[in-house]
């Protein structure tokens, strides 16, 4: 497709989709790229008038003004590194503070790479191949693709802002990058890895600088298998979670969570009675 109309093509997708979640009939889209004669969306989302909406990107100014002005949640995803992502952050609330809009942490989105071992010896050890792996082959992308004319505008230039894209594109063009090299990796901050008391940590600076209230973790990378993945997990749901999850409840609400269902209108598990009659009935 020709860049320069992708984001014109994202806007009218999004309209589409948000209408198929609120429209209680059937309906004809005809838009500019997309023409359907019946959308009937079946089941519609439980949450009214629609779930929260969470917008990836990389670092364009139009995606900051855009959610704002959507009231969505902006998340900066990237595959390098909270350095990377220190500009792009502070553009973000800057941009909302210009468009009046307030420093509720719950606006924005973090991604982040992080690996949990017992210590930090046994997290370098386990996930030195994994994350190498990943920034050595997993990340390709065609120089062709990353300066396609109109992929990048001119706001998101003059803001001089680099999306993950175009570095990714660059480094194709090395014969080894030395961010494939695990001590870059962490040294720039890729990948965070540590004893579960070290990545809460960092987690935490990282939260408090770039104020973020929605830490997304990436604990699988590169050729991890299940059991590392599992073990991972594991070690960042039961000794890191805890340390970051009241990090600013104190003082802001998270507007942009999903509402459960009540509790009257959940399925409950069946009993283990009512399990083994079914199992018998079997």
């Amino acid at each position: 497709q020709n860049p320069s109309m992708l984001r014109a093509r994202y806007y009218e997708a999004h309209d589409l989709i948000k209408r198929a979640w609120n429209e209680p009939k059937p309906f004809s889209f005809n838009g500019r790229f997309t023409k359907q004669r019946y959308v009937n969306a079946w089941p519609r989302p439980i949450q009214k008038p629609h779930p929260p909406i969470w917008i990836p990107g990389s670092g364009s100014v139009e995606s900051w003004r855009w959610c704002a002005e959507n009231d969505y949640v902006y998340c900066n995803l990237s595959y390098f590194g909270h350095k990377a992502s220190r500009a792009i952050l502070a553009g973000f609330w800057r941009e909302m503070e210009s468009m009046g809009k307030d420093r509720n942490p719950y606006r924005a989105g973090y991604l982040q790479f992080v690996g949990v071992g017992e210590s930090r010896e046994e997290a370098l050890r386990l996930y030195k191949e994994p994350a190498e792996y990943f920034y050595d082959r997993s990340l390709y992308v065609d120089p062709r693709f990353g300066g396609a004319a109109g992929y990048t505008t001119e706001a998101t230039i003059r803001a001089k802002i680099k999306s993950q894209i175009v570095q990714a594109a660059e480094n194709a063009t090395r014969a080894r990058p030395p961010e494939t090299e695990f001590d870059n990796i962490v040294e720039e901050g890729y990948v965070i890895v540590g004893s579960p008391d070290e990545v809460a940590e960092q987690l935490r600076d990282i939260a408090v600088e770039f104020n973020v209230g929605h830490l997304l973790l990436l604990l699988q990378f590169g050729n991890m298998n299940a059991d590392l993945t599992q073990y991972n997990t594991k070690l960042f749901a039961e000794r890191v979670m805890p340390q970051l999850h009241d990090l600013f409840d104190d003082e802001w609400e998270d507007k942009w969570w999903p509402a459960p269902l009540p509790d009257a209108r959940r399925v409950r598990p069946r009993s283990l009675a009512a399990q083994n009659f079914v199992a018998a009935a079997k």
